[in-house]
């Protein structure tokens, strides 16, 4: 990679560990990484994050092979001791057991797989205004906290009906800066798991089955739900998803995680994984597990899906991504 590149770079590692991780002299910070991720990226991060006096110390294993599947036992028993965890893995990790305990440990968590120079842009996903999205997210996560019915919907025919009754809303806004705190950054969504069995309806996949393919699918995907499970994926593009269902060998996958929206206006499609969770008037649903989300079904992995145009709508009234 290019010195300009780096250079340009910079500025966006240095908002992911001081604004996003909120990292400060004498912290030990963890970076979790792996043989397939971008390792001038970990190193330009081990670079920010020592400028800072933090103590910094990589792990790196072997890829997981699905999303959400659990990371070597080495590198979850290194979380143990850290202050900061960044995730920086080509394969996500973020709904993972470790994870959860190594946040209720008072570590800060921020899982961001498979970031590319791309999204470390000037002018990208990073220079988003993490605390006001923050607020914004946590308003429409209220809105969930209150509703009972959603209905998913996009011009290429998504029609997806379900329940949230009694469910959280989950908002995610990029930042760390508590105890325990998880951020994806810079991934800014809100969402919640779907009361098991009441999904029905057909969802159409125009974006990406993240990590198990690249962000712009050649071909839409249609899944459909019935009693909140997937019974169908049809399109030139399902084996991706229906292979990784087969390799996680737990009929728990059927299940309908998760639905969320985007919220972060700097994010463009082709960057990364992340940044396209997060874009403005996007949405994902995911399959397996959703106990991280509220849910009660803990299934191997957890695989989101996006759509790049869809609206949420909660009891008949839409949930407006912007601010």
């Amino acid at each position: 990679m290019s010195s300009a590149v780096r250079l340009d770079a910079a500025g966006a590692l240095r908002r992911l560990a001081t604004v996003c991780g909120a990292v400060a002299a004498g912290e030990r910070c963890l970076l979790v990484t792996d043989h397939a991720a971008d390792q001038e990226i970990v190193a330009a991060l081990g670079r920010e994050l020592a400028g800072l006096g933090a103590e910094v110390v990589t792990v790196c294993g072997d890829p997981v092979a699905l999303p959400g599947d659990e990371p070597p036992a080495a590198v979850a028993a290194a979380m143990a001791g850290a202050d900061v965890v960044f995730e920086l893995t080509s394969n996500f990790a973020g709904s993972s057991r470790a994870r959860v305990e190594a946040c209720e440990r008072g570590a800060r968590y921020l899982t961001v797989p498979g970031l590319t120079w791309g999204t470390l842009r000037p002018g990208g996903p990073f220079e988003a205004d993490f605390a006001a999205l923050g607020e914004h997210a946590r308003a429409l996560g209220a809105k969930i906290d209150a509703a009972s019915d959603f209905h998913l919907t996009s011009p290429l025919g998504t029609d997806l009906r379900g329940s949230f009754e009694n469910r959280r809303g989950r908002p995610l806004w990029g930042l760390a800066d508590r105890p325990g705190g998880y951020a994806a950054p810079p991934d800014v969504e809100v969402g919640a798991a779907p009361v098991e069995g009441t999904a029905e309806g057909v969802v159409v996949i125009d974006g990406s089955v993240l990590f198990l393919g690249p962000d712009q699918l050649e071909e839409s995907i249609e899944l459909t739900f019935a009693a909140g499970r997937l019974v169908a994926a049809a399109g030139r593009e399902a084996w991706r998803l229906l292979d990784a269902i087969e390799v996680a060998g737990d009929e728990r996958m059927a299940n309908l995680a998760e639905v969320s929206i985007g919220l972060n206006p700097r994010s463009r499609p082709g960057g990364s994984a992340l940044e396209l969770e997060g874009i403005v008037g996007g949405a994902h649903v995911a399959l397996g597990n959703n106990v991280p989300y509220g849910g009660e079904v803990d299934a191997r992995a957890h695989i989101d899906c996006v759509l790049l145009d869809a609206t949420l709508s909660l009891d008949g009234v839409i949930l407006d991504p912007r601010i």
